[in-house]
């Protein structure tokens, strides 16, 4: 069995930082060792009534005693068997044996992690609101609630770390006649994910949190101290735990969860978990997409990857018929206070902007340090403070808050290199428009410029003046002017790698209060797509109350449908946000419920240029009791710069946008329809001459769709301007100038295994058996098939892709290498056709859906691979002079045409049994 190493070099993209001041971090693995989802035929053989047993006899004989059982499923939405082999070595062909229709690795998924998490400490915690449902008001919840409509008869599942049934706002018991009316734990405390779980029949969330902060959104009752109440009040809840007190949960739990879930008959499912793969082809993502195809509603969260940027949407939510979610800061959220000593002055509010500082907490520091400020101009209105060197008798500023207007006279790294050369290591700026920086010390942005004012002229004074940072309460409700209504940082862009239109909705995911664990406080504040997601759950409970439950066929394109368009940002005439990060829309529960216009579909999709669908047929119907003329407009979203002009690498958050619309001919702008009845229109669309194709522009927007009788209601689009076949999937160089591997031209590169080193080789090398190198490379894009094969040094196999190393001297400082854990692969079944017939030595390795390379909440993600001393088959590679062929499938290519794939043929190596 070969492995593979996945290892992540933290990058700095602060001027001034160079390469051998990078830090580093190891990436896990996300794979069970050895172990692997059959999915089985449905039919029984001759010789058994239960392909089950055909398969584990067969295995037997391949493998006896080699591997144990994991799981069973028998169902019409997964027929299988999830098998754990001894070790990664016994893999056999699994993919042979009858009756198997697909073999998938089992993925290990992280229990959810929000963005920011504030227990709130009592019913005075400034973090309250007085109103606690400003998220109702943005959604329309709050007039469906004053009809009467509360998801009463729903039953909602949740799959998750469990429920705090105990809770009193969240009905005080467990089981019939109580709000969480059912469930089950199918893991114990203890499981990790990597471990046996040991499953109960009690559901209580007693150490996550997570599970019970989700229930609380979809159906908290209220009123209470906190002014909580769940968007469905009277929905039942069903809670299957997934996750123990640690780790995560693994494929084979996941899918038990999502079937125990679909046989209890929930009308929806939600789930708030993932991994950033982009494919829509892992485990859970298939049996999600065949449940929801059944008719019960799936939302399931975008992930919080958006500083990824475009094609790194989450797995499961991946799925086809899946209401994917994303996250709307919300438009009045909690923030962080600095509380001044000695002088009379009201906290003063603000957020962190130094990563990785979460999003929404105060800046960690000891909350028992009173520090003093300094003032780097005794002038507050200056524009030019620390644009130039600080004078000679400026103190060591590392005891200070140092305090700092934004300049717009030079750049703001300029002023950072002049403080950080004082010993400057915590910053307080007023007056800037800065919201993340990386790899500086610890800075926050006051929310009002008054505020920094203050701080600068009691300086000046002479005040002895101290200021703290709370770490426990603290907060208060301050009218986000920044970014609320806006599409939050974290969540995720999509579409998928197969360009299915990804996230569907949005819905408020930042600053979100709901209960909590009763041993911890009992309510709290959290961000996350993962609080986006129930809020879309119940939504959908209003509407199947309302319309019934026939309505989950088309529940997504009902709050699709319905959605309002986000903007971009807050400044006037902003474009619309792409639709890879809003979807369709942040929803309006109750325009869902009052228009008597159905559209089908909810959205359109384009695919690529290369294999473009723009002719698509949109039936009107009109439900209500009036006439109504309806008009056909385009509303554009702004368009993508996908991948940089003359780069590889994917453009990480904040996404750019150009002006570069896609064209809609309707055949017919205006129709008029009878109650009851249907039209058809057909709308073709035309990928912009603007748009660079080079640079993977992702073309969406609305057809807009406005009634006579006041109805307004819209289709989503999203496609790719460009064929993505056409995009270098294996990245050359410093990739976008994010990825950053040392001085010496970046990846591809061999690398020797040198301890404290890290530079690429240069020419042919001998290494011994013990102490290979590795090679290091960057995915730039996903890709459907990875191959490494053995070639001889003179093969005449040329690279089609540039090599870094061909215009680079070699590097004066080398930097420190990082290594990583293991990540197993799986060797599919070789194609026929030209790929097939490239002379090689032998096959080392070889991966499926390899997910691309991405910014991770600031650090920069480069795999490395030993370079092989057995192939793929277990036998040993003979000594002597090799050369690596690495093979990359380019986006929608054949994987048995060899044109459809980037090559790159790595420098010589020699494997030696001495030096």
């Amino acid at each position: 069995m070969k492995l593979l190493s996945l290892a992540l070099l933290c990058a700095s993209v602060a001027r001034g930082i160079n390469a051998q001041d990078l830090s580093s971090r190891p990436l896990k693995s996300n794979l069970v060792p050895g172990a692997y989802m059959v999915e089985l035929s449905s039919a029984p053989t001759k010789r058994s009534a239960d392909v089950h047993d055909d398969f584990l006899n067969e295995l037997d004989k391949r493998a006896s005693g080699k591997f144990v059982t994991r799981k069973k499923y028998n169902s019409p939405i997964f027929n299988g068997i999830a098998i754990q082999l001894h070790t990664p070595a016994d893999l056999v062909d699994l993919a042979s044996i009858p009756n198997v229709v697909a073999v998938r690795p089992i993925v290990v998924y992280s229990a959810p992690e929000p963005i920011n998490l504030h227990v709130l400490q009592g019913p005075n915690d400034p973090a309250i609101i007085a109103d606690g449902l400003s998220t109702h008001i943005m959604t329309g919840v709050d007039k469906v609630h004053a009809q009467g409509i509360s998801g009463k008869g729903i039953k909602v599942g949740i799959i998750d770390s469990g429920v705090d049934y105990l809770h009193p706002n969240l009905g005080g018991g467990f089981g019939a006649g109580f709000k969480i009316a059912g469930g089950t734990d199918l893991v114990g405390d203890d499981y990790t994910g990597l471990n046996d779980p040991v499953p109960d029949a009690d559901p209580r969330d007693t150490c996550g949190g997570h599970g019970t902060h989700v229930a609380g959104i979809v159906a908290a009752s209220g009123p209470n101290e906190f002014n909580v109440t769940g968007v469905a009040p009277d929905a039942s809840i069903y809670a299957y735990r997934i996750f123990g007190c640690e780790g995560g949960v693994a494929d084979d739990v996941l899918v038990d969860g999502l079937l125990r879930a679909y046989n209890d008959g929930m009308d929806i499912i939600t789930m708030s978990l993932g991994v950033g793969s982009g494919f829509s082809t892992t485990t859970p993502a298939v049996v999600a997409s065949r449940i929801a195809e059944s008719g019960t509603v799936l939302t399931i969260a975008a992930g919080n990857d958006g500083d990824g940027g475009s094609f790194f949407f989450s797995s499961p939510a991946t799925g086809e018929g899946i209401i994917a979610v994303g996250s709307v800061e919300n438009v009045a959220p909690q923030q962080p206070t600095i509380l001044v000593d000695n002088v009379d002055r009201d906290p003063l509010p603000y957020f962190v902007i130094s990563w990785p500082n979460p999003q929404g907490q105060p800046l960690v520091v000891p909350e028992d340090v009173h520090y003093p400020i300094y003032a780097i101009s005794s002038d507050p209105f200056v524009e030019d403070a620390a644009c130039e060197p600080l004078p000679d008798d400026t103190p060591d500023l590392s005891g200070y808050a140092v305090v700092l207007r934004g300049a717009t006279k030079c750049d703001y790294l300029d002023q950072y290199d002049n403080v950080a050369d004082k010993g400057a290591q915590i910053v307080i700026l007023y007056n800037s428009t800065e919201w993340l920086l990386f790899g500086f010390f610890l800075t926050v942005n006051l929310w009002n410029d008054e505020d920094g004012i203050f701080l600068v002229n009691e300086f000046n004074k002479g005040t002895n003046l101290t200021i703290t940072f709370p770490q426990h309460g603290g907060t208060i409700q301050f009218p986000n002017a920044v970014n609320g209504g806006l599409m939050s940082s974290f969540s995720s862009y999509g579409p998928s790698n197969d360009v299915l239109f990804k996230p569907s909705i949005s819905t408020p995911g930042g600053n979100i209060t709901s209960t909590w664990l009763t041993n911890d406080g009992s309510f709290a504040v959290l961000s996350g797509t993962s609080m986006a997601t129930p809020f879309a759950a119940g939504a959908a409970a209003l509407v199947m109350q309302a319309k019934g439950k026939g309505a989950a066929k088309n529940m997504r394109t009902i709050l699709q449908s319905t959605a309002a368009s986000v903007p971009f940002s807050k400044a006037a005439g902003a474009l619309p946000q792409t639709l890879a990060q809003q979807g369709a829309g942040l929803i309006n529960v109750f325009e869902a419920l009052k228009s008597t216009t159905e559209v089908s579909p909810g959205e359109l999709l384009l695919n690529d240029t290369a294999n473009w669908k723009g002719l698509h047929a949109i039936t009107i119907k009109n439900t209500g009791k009036k006439v109504q003329t309806y008009t056909l407009s385009h509303i554009p979203a702004g368009t993508t710069v996908t991948i940089p002009s003359g780069q590889h690498g994917i453009t990480p958050w904040p996404v750019p946008l150009v002006e570069a619309p896609a064209s809609i001919h309707f055949s017919q702008t205006r129709v008029t329809v009878l109650p009851g009845l249907s039209a058809v229109v057909l709308a073709t669309i035309t990928p912009p001459k603007s748009a660079d194709s080079k640079t993977w522009p992702i073309l969406s927007g609305w057809i807009n769709i406005r009634g006579s009788a006041g109805d307004n209601v819209k289709v989503s689009y999203m496609g790719v301007g460009a064929s993505m076949k056409d995009a270098q999937t294996l990245t050359t160089g410093p990739p976008a100038n994010i990825y950053y591997v040392p001085n010496d031209g970046g990846v591809p590169a061999m690398i020797p295994n040198e301890r404290g080193t890290l530079h690429a080789q240069r020419g042919p090398r001998n290494y011994t058996l013990d102490n290979p190198p590795v090679f290091a490379f960057v995915q730039g894009i996903a890709t459907h098939r990875l191959v490494f094969d053995l070639i001889a040094p003179d093969s005449p196999i040329k690279s089609t892709i540039p090599n870094p190393l061909d215009s680079v001297p070699a590097p004066s400082n080398p930097v420190k290498r990082a290594w990583s854990w293991w990540w197993p692969g799986l060797f599919p079944p070789k194609n026929s056709g030209s790929f097939d017939k490239v002379a090689t030595l032998g096959r080392a390795y070889e991966f499926e859906d390899l997910t691309r390379n991405a910014i991770s909440r600031g650090a920069a993600v480069v795999y490395t691979i030993d370079f092989p001393i057995e192939f793929a088959n277990g036998t040993a590679v003979p000594f002597g002079q090799y050369k690596l062929l690495v093979r990359s499938l380019r986006v929608t290519g054949n994987p048995s045409n060899e044109a459809d794939y980037d090559v790159y043929v790595s420098e010589q190596v020699g494997l030696v049994e001495s030096l």
